[in-house]
């Protein structure tokens, strides 16, 4: 029996004017000649990848797809389409639909093209569908990676919970990276660096943060630029709850009282009560 979304052992019963026809003994299918790698001969024994083409009959390749059942990679998003989901390459001529059931509610933290997602291959009826792994996926593949703490490492968003991202590397190694750790939105699909901060039972813990020093620099430029824009005047002071920075800047209170600080040290604000001015003219 030929098997969709796998490598099938098929010989060549006879050639027509489109490409060679394949069957196991009891079913024929055709592989287009472009799909071949080689010239191919009547009864040759040849192995082929089975997909379904566009109008859902089986079809082979001798080309290497990216994902079949028995191992998920790592797959680029070729197109987008609002209310459908995302297609993503599969290295045959048809792509693979990532369902909208897979992707966040948010249109916003859908992938674009280009991006990468790490996928399993799945199958609904006679089509063949591709869907992220979970985290738990990844675990069970145990990828047997320690980091050390602080290496850098490239990593794809995976996941996009309320409490943080979760992240994986070229290594298939799951990160986790809680909302304190993170510097603006993400989509799934994103390319990131991960600084590694926990290694614990084959999963990872780290920060998107850089190191403290530019973060500040980073977010004193954040506040300057709202006091340029607002009169140099900010209803914002170091006592402000979290709530009140996150109203105005993406960022912590701590990380917002630290570029604070420094800008008060260097005597370019000044504040009363309740409001904070800008009193040096920077450039």
């Amino acid at each position: 029996m030929i098997e969709l979304g796998r490598f099938n052992q098929l010989k060549v019963v006879r050639t027509s004017d489109l490409g060679y026809m394949l069957s196991d003994g009891q079913t024929e299918v055709l592989m287009h000649f472009k799909e071949s790698l080689k010239e191919l001969k009547n009864n040759e024994s040849v192995r082929v990848y089975i997909y379904a083409d566009k109008e859902n009959r089986l079809t082979a390749t001798m080309h290497e797809p990216m994902l079949t059942f028995d191992k998920p990679a790592f797959v680029k998003v070729v197109n987008v389409i609002d209310n459908v989901g995302v297609f993503v390459s599969n290295n045959t001529p048809k792509d693979l639909l990532v369902s909208k059931d897979y992707l966040p509610y948010n249109l916003s933290q859908w992938p674009q093209v280009d991006d990468l997602l790490f996928c399993g291959l799945k199958q609904k009826k006679n089509y063949l569908l591709a869907k992220p792994l979970s985290r738990f996926d990844i675990i069970s593949l145990k990828a047997n990676i320690n980091y050390a703490l602080g290496e850098r490492v490239e990593a794809y968003v995976n996941r996009v919970a309320e409490k943080g991202l979760g992240l994986i590397t070229r290594d298939l190694v799951y990160v986790f990276v809680p909302n304190t750790q993170l510097r603006g939105t993400y989509r799934l699909g994103e390319k990131v660096f991960v600084n590694i901060t926990k290694m614990l039972n084959g999963e990872a813990y780290g920060t998107l943060n850089e190191h403290k020093e530019i973060l500040m620099q980073d977010d004193q430029a954040v506040i300057l630029k709202y006091l340029k824009e607002h009169g140099g005047k900010m209803p914002l002071t170091a006592k402000s709850s979290s709530e009140d920075v996150l109203k105005y800047f993406n960022m912590s209170r701590k990380a917002f009282k630290r570029a604070y600080g420094a800008l008060y040290k260097e005597q370019i604000i000044e504040f009363d009560e309740n409001n904070t001015y800008l009193i040096k003219a920077i450039d």
